[in-house]
């Protein structure tokens, strides 16, 4: 454990001037005054406002967990072919220590950005249809349904480098917007990529009808039990994945 804590702190400092820690610290703030700024004066129902606000986040988060993940592991490729993670004394360690960095990362940009959109769209512009712990939830909701692709994009990334991830989370979201219609119905349940979105709709959904988040939604049910299932696999895979790998092989 020690060594695992030694791990994430040589991950934070190596990352302390890097532009991934920029991303986690200033787009959410942008993002927060511009969605603030626009609905201000947009004559939508409250209650859409923040529908949309959510439905934004989700579509743009496979292309912003592609960009966080390809930065975070470049950095190592381009200092001697991820030689420090592969010479550790205990080689699971710094895959691990990558993948906690990004999650804290990750789950405090995502509390920052809807907890922050969520303080003053109750506080400042007063609109707010909802508790603030109904931010809090979503926040969680987006960020522990992403974890799939967080840890998806970090293999990619180490194994063919940062051009394919970030190529495949533009994909990935333009799936996402996609599925999001009834197109989806039937399939999302099965792409990870369309996870944040599809539960956030669901969650939202439910709280305006004043319903539990799982009632009468057997689509909800599926999606919550293949994608703690697809992620623990993952992990797996991804764990055993790393033990036998000996870097990038330049093609």
């Amino acid at each position: 454990m020690t060594y695992l804590f030694r791990s994430i702190r040589s991950d934070f400092t190596k990352i302390k001037r890097q532009p991934v820690l920029i991303m986690h610290t200033l787009l959410p703030i942008l993002g927060i005054i511009i969605f603030l700024l626009y609905f201000s004066y947009t004559p939508w129902k409250n209650s859409s406002k923040v529908f949309v606000f959510l439905q934004m986040v989700a579509f743009i988060l496979p292309i912003i967990i592609a960009l966080v993940c390809s930065m975070a592991l470049e950095q190592e490729a381009l200092a001697g072919n991820f030689h420090e993670m592969l010479t550790s004394d205990i080689k699971l360690m710094p895959f691990f220590s990558k993948l906690l960095v990004t999650f804290l990362l990750g789950f405090t940009s995502m509390l920052v950005l809807i907890g922050g959109f969520g303080a003053g769209f109750s506080y400042i512009l007063k609109q707010s249809p909802f508790a603030f712990k109904y931010y809090i939830y979503a926040a969680c909701i987006l960020f522990f349904s992403s974890i799939f692709i967080y840890i998806l994009h970090s293999i990619i990334s180490m194994k063919f480098g940062n051009t394919l991830s970030i190529g495949i989370g533009i994909i990935e979201s333009l799936l996402t917007a996609i599925l999001a219609t009834d197109l989806g119905l039937g399939k999302w349940e099965f792409i990870p990529c369309t996870w944040p979105m599809r539960f956030i709709m669901g969650f939202h959904k439910f709280m305006v009808k004043n319903q539990s988040f799982l009632e009468e939604s057997q689509e909800i049910h599926l999606g919550i039990f293949i994608c703690i299932l697809a992620t623990i696999v993952i992990f797996i895979f991804s764990s055993l994945w790393f033990s036998k790998w000996e870097g990038r092989k330049n093609l």
